[in-house]
């Protein structure tokens, strides 16, 4: 009996030994695949994390906050600004549209200049738009706060008093926005340039419109330093002209501005000296 019951395990024993043995490789191929899933799952992963990050760094903006000093006061101005830019909030898309419009000319994705390092993009964490109680000398002036990255566009109301106030108000707050977004070489950048970069930038936006040729410049005073003139309008063309010598000019001459100004930035941000552009220039202008 004994004999017998040994008989009839032995072969369960050697049965399930043999199966364990023969499913070897299979097992070896299963556990194969299986790392490869998992390996591929990993990596999707990771691409749906990386992507969603670089949305929500893309999607990162600023504040922006709307002030009409003039809202206690029954003004035709006060009134056309609440009605056509705060109430339907045309004001804030306004804004988000020409900062847009600037950000693509001076930092856009993917550009790595000729350095190959991506240029650092300037802190804005804040802008308020704040429509005056008086006129202003210009249509809009820029003020940064003390930490330089809060900025406020002070709106004069006469820009709202023209027939063309729609336009104006654009026009503005492109060059207010251009303004925000240029570096100035921490404020030792000549005045003039910084405004010829900014009008450069306005006229892309306004239709793609260049000063023309036939519009009064300063070809007498233009020398071996032609973009030190005091017309905006001249530094407009320049600025023109050297972008389509070299393209990336003044996204270029932007990046060196960060940390400083000096002469030697504009031979840098073209590649060759400035004197010899101004030369060519003249020739090839007048």
């Amino acid at each position: 009996m004994e004999e017998k019951n040994q008989h009839l395990l032995q072969p369960l024993i050697q049965t399930t030994t043999t199966y364990s043995y023969e499913n070897y490789d299979d097992y070896k191929i299963t556990s194969s695949s299986n790392a490869n899933i998992i390996l591929r799952l990993v990596l999707v992963i990771f691409v749906v994390v990386v992507s969603l990050w670089a949305n929500y760094e893309a999607s990162k903006g600023f504040s922006i906050t709307i002030v009409n000093e003039a809202n206690d006061q029954s003004t035709f101005s006060s009134k056309r600004f609440d009605l056509f830019f705060v109430s339907n909030d045309e004001a804030t898309r306004l804004i988000l549209k020409t900062s847009k419009f600037v950000e693509n000319i001076l930092y856009p994705i993917n550009d790595h200049l000729d350095s190959g390092q991506p240029q650092i993009k300037k802190q804005v964490k804040h802008v308020i738009l704040r429509l005056s109680s008086r006129n202003l000398t210009r249509f809009v002036i820029v003020k940064p706060s003390r930490d330089n990255d809060e900025f406020v566009l002070h709106i004069s109301p006469s820009i709202l008093e023209g027939p063309s106030y729609k336009r104006d108000m654009f026009l503005a707050l492109q060059k207010g926005m251009a303004r925000i977004w240029l570096w100035d070489g921490q404020g030792n950048a000549p005045s003039n340039l910084v405004n010829g970069m900014i009008e450069y930038i306005t006229s892309l936006a306004s239709f793609g419109r260049i000063t023309s040729e036939s519009e009064l410049v300063e070809p007498m005073k233009l020398n071996r330093s032609c973009w030190k003139s005091k017309d905006t309008r001249t530094i407009v063309k320049i600025l023109n002209f050297c972008e389509g010598k070299k393209e990336g000019f003044v996204r270029r001459l932007n990046k060196e501005m960060k940390s400083g100004w000096h002469e030697k930035m504009i031979d840098d941000a073209l590649g060759t000296p400035s004197w010899h552009l101004c030369e060519t220039y003249k020739k090839e202008v007048f």
